[in-house]
């Protein structure tokens, strides 16, 4: 996601007001959501610079175990000076590291199954015929399932962070008076 904004506030200004509403990304391991405070938005602010993400409402051990924190999105904010105040480009979705590390696990996963089912098959035909087909068929089944859990998970994920991003422009556009740029 990649949208652009413009605000009648000055760059700095702009930055006062949003850490007025976003809490500071501090690692609390004694609050449920892991940061501290309790505003919806959580950020780590550079100078004009900032990153933002939504703040979960599970405990943070379980939502670790979950695909959604493996791929929750993070929205990156860059505001500039403009004629009128600031542009603000925000941009946003699940980092392309973490998905690259799923295909290749994907890819990895499905290929080691792959050639272990397609190796072991002569030297089970020759030693034993009588399970040869049926290993074969299990190396098959375990193919497919491997390869539709890796594709399920971030399926799962996409799911349960969906709306992160429209909720955090939500925000940004509710506390800035935040008007779209064409």
């Amino acid at each position: 996601m990649l949208k652009f904004f413009s605000s009648p506030l000055d760059p700095d200004e702009f930055v006062t007001k949003l850490k007025g509403f976003v809490d500071e990304e501090e690692i609390d391991s004694d609050n449920p959501a892991l940061f501290t405070g309790n505003r919806p938005v959580i950020g780590r602010f550079d100078s004009h610079r900032f990153k933002l993400q939504r703040r979960v409402g599970i405990h943070w051990m379980l939502w670790w175990l979950t695909p959604g924190q493996w791929f929750k999105p993070h929205m990156s904010v860059f505001v500039t000076r403009n004629n009128s105040g600031s542009r603000i480009e925000l941009d946003g979705g699940t980092p392309i590291s973490v998905k690259m590390i799923w295909v290749l696990a994907l890819l990895g996963l499905s290929g080691l199954v792959a050639g272990w089912t397609v190796f072991s098959y002569p030297y089970d035909i020759s030693h034993d015929p009588i399970h040869s087909a049926s290993n074969l068929l299990a190396g098959i089944i375990i193919l497919n399932l491997t390869a539709g859990i890796l594709v399920l998970l971030p399926i799962i994920g996409w799911v349960l962070t969906r709306n992160h991003l429209a909720d955090i422009v939500g925000e940004l556009r509710r506390h800035l008076d935040l008007q779209p740029v064409e």
